[in-house]
Order: C-alpha cells, then sequence, then structure tokens
C-alpha cells in the first residue's frame, strides 16, 4: 500500500511524497503514553532521537498508532515558520518550526509528517512538539484521556493539580518538585484505564513558567525564556537538573486538586464532589469530531473514574511555596 503526501516547499512549488517501505526503509517501536507508536522513516535522525522512547516498554497489548516521518532537504528553509494547526473533520494538519508539515487522521491512528533536516535533528522538537501534540490528537481514540492538570507522585501516589488557566499550576508544580515531590507532567497529564486502577502518563516535558515566577526561584535568573506553541514567553525548566527533583514517566493518581487564587490569605481545602470532576475536565477537555463517538465516550469513563479520587478545592492567597507547603503537610495526614 502506498500513501501519498503533498507538501508545499514555498508559495510556488509542490512535493509529492510517496509513503510506503521503499521511501521509509527504517522502522522502530517505542511505548508513549501507555501506547505503542509504530514509527517508520527514512531518517537516521529520526530513529535516534526516538532511541531513548524505545527503552520504555509498553504494556502487553497497548493500543497502537502509525507515525510515518519523511525527511527531505527540500523543506530547508531560513525563514521561520509561525506554527499553526487546521482541523477538518477527523484530520488535524500542523505547520511547525523548524519547517515541518504534519497531517494527523484521528479515524485511522495515523500520524504522516515531512519535515525539515533541521527538524530531524532537533530533540526539542521531537519531545516537546511533536510527540506531546502526536498524543495529545490521537491518544483519546486509543483510551488515553489527555487532561489539562499536572501530576507528581509522592510516595507511590498521585497528585493531579488542576485549574482554571492562569491559576499557577505550573509555578506550583516546581514548588512541590523543589519540596521532593517527584514530576511526572506538567501541562497536560495522559490517563488510562488498566484493569484495577487509573494510570497517569507524563512524556518528561519540562516545566513551563512565567518569566515573573523568577522572585519565587532566584536559580532561574539565568535562563532565557522561549516563545511556546501558543505565543508566551516562558521558562522551560527541567526538575531533574535544577531541583534535584525525581522524574517519573506514570503515577497511579489518588489525590486530586482543583486550584483557585483567592485574595485572602493562607490555604483551605473544600471537599470537592465527583460532579464538579466531571464537569471540569469535560469543560477543559480537547473537542473531538463528531465521527468518533467512542473516543469521546472512552474519555468520559476514564473521567468518571478519576472524579472517586479524593478530591478538593485549594483556595490559596499565598505564595507557591507556602502553598506547597501547606499541600505537602495536608496529604501527610490523608
Amino acid at each position: 500500500m502506498c500513501a501519498r503526501f503533498r507538501v508545499t516547499v514555498d508559495i510556488i512549488v509542490t512535493e509529492m511524497i510517496a509513503f510506503n517501505r521503499m521511501t521509509l526503509p527504517f522502522r522502530a517501536e517505542f511505548s508513549l503514553a501507555g501506547t505503542r507508536c509504530l514509527l517508520s522513516t527514512n531518517s537516521r535522525e529520526v530513529m535516534c532521537l526516538s532511541a531513548p522512547w524505545q527503552a520504555v516498554s509498553s504494556a502487553p497489548g497497548a493500543p497502537s498508532f502509525q507515525m510515518e516521518i519523511f525527511v527531505g532537504p527540500s523543506l530547508a528553509s531560513d525563514t521561520p515558520a509561525i506554527p499553526h494547526f487546521r482541523g477538518h473533520g477527523h484530520l488535524v494538519f500542523a505547520l511547525l518550526e523548524p519547517r515541518s508539515l504534519l497531517s494527523f487522521d484521528l479515524l485511522r491512528r495515523r500520524v504522516t509528517g515531512a519535515l525539515s533536516p533541521a527538524a530531524a535533528c532537533d530533540s526539542y522538537f521531537w519531545n516537546v512538539q511533536l510527540l506531546p501534540i502526536a498524543i495529545g490528537l490521537l491518544g483519546t481514540t486509543m483510551g488515553v484521556a489527555p487532561l489539562h492538570c499536572a501530576c507528581l507522585d509522592r510516595d507511590g501516589s498521585g497528585l493531579l493539580v488542576a485549574g482554571d488557566s492562569g491559576a499557577g499550576k505550573s509555578t506550583l508544580t516546581a514548588a512541590l518538585a523543589r519540596r521532593g515531590f517527584t514530576v511526572v507532567s506538567d501541562g497536560w497529564t495522559y490517563v488510562s484505564r488498566n484493569p484495577g486502577r487509573l494510570v497517569a502518563h507524563g512524556l518528561f516535558a519540562p516545566i513551563k513558567l512565567l518569566p515573573d515566577t523568577v522572585q519565587f526561584f532566584p536559580e532561574l535568573r539565568s535562563k532565557t525564556p522561549k516563545r511556546t506553541l501558543n505565543g508566551e514567553l516562558a521558562l522551560e525548566v527541567d526538575p531533574a537538573n535544577l531541583f534535584q527533583s525525581p522524574v517519573r514517566s506514570s503515577a497511579h493518581p489518588r489525590w486530586l486538586v482543583f486550584l483557585e487564587r483567592t485574595s485572602l490569605p493562607g490555604c483551605q481545602f473544600v471537599p470537592c464532589r465527583p460532579e464538579h470532576t466531571i464537569q471540569f475536565f469535560e469543560r477543559n477537555g480537547e473537542k473531538l469530531p463528531p465521527g468518533l463517538p467512542e473516543a469521546a465516550r472512552a474519555r468520559s469513563e476514564v473521567i468518571k473514574e478519576l472524579s472517586t479520587c479524593h478530591s478538593w478545592i485549594l483556595r490559596t492567597g499565598s505564595d507557591p511555596m507556602q502553598t506547597a507547603s501547606a499541600i505537602e503537610e495536608f496529604l501527610s495526614r490523608e
């Protein structure tokens, strides 16, 4: 079977690429957030970038998706591209920097892409952009629910930190990492249902902090902000390097905290009903195309099971360090 992918290289040149065993001779398989990625490519550099992920074994029978990556010199360009996405039914198209064009087929669980040589050698592009986007878009079709929250582990128990944008989840995640919590994920966590319990997966992506958080973390003063996919400037922090905090790829959720900022001093933990958890994650989930009702039902089942965790709304007017200390003390009594 031969698939074709048309790439607009510049304003007037269009290149047709055939995706088959002749054009994509290299193959690998690796684990990604509880799924298996079946990779085909023509690039040894892409194979090298996937090697660290191949070291993580996937569960027997884990659902899989295909990733077909072609690297060609015609996509090389000195002109930066502005990242953007377009969706049409079960298809999502993306233009990413450095100069890469990708399509994500949610119905067929397939990623097809044409990468520039620069992208093929860029571990940041692979680990922080391509793989998180792939599992973020396709995960729901494989029973893995991408949820807008951070995840940490404390002595074998997982803590999810959720909240509306701007509530301070990432800053709190960094503060908890400094106190010795193990970081699993920041921003997005990928939750699947294994027999008997939920598993929260992370992708080792850095914690993204706004530049003004240097007031809480003086060690960030030497770092330079980067432009993220949503256009914000952020400081990207590796907790293992900066805080000597351990990191891991998964945890079993036990606690769930919804972070709310308040002008009142101190921290208040208010028990949270399951309905609040369900409404929050359903409201903040990515919109799924109408043609994938099974994916929507699978995500709802994950969210429903997650709502049985011990959950609180945390209203805090304290700084992130004090809030992290209050969480550690509170959980020690649970």
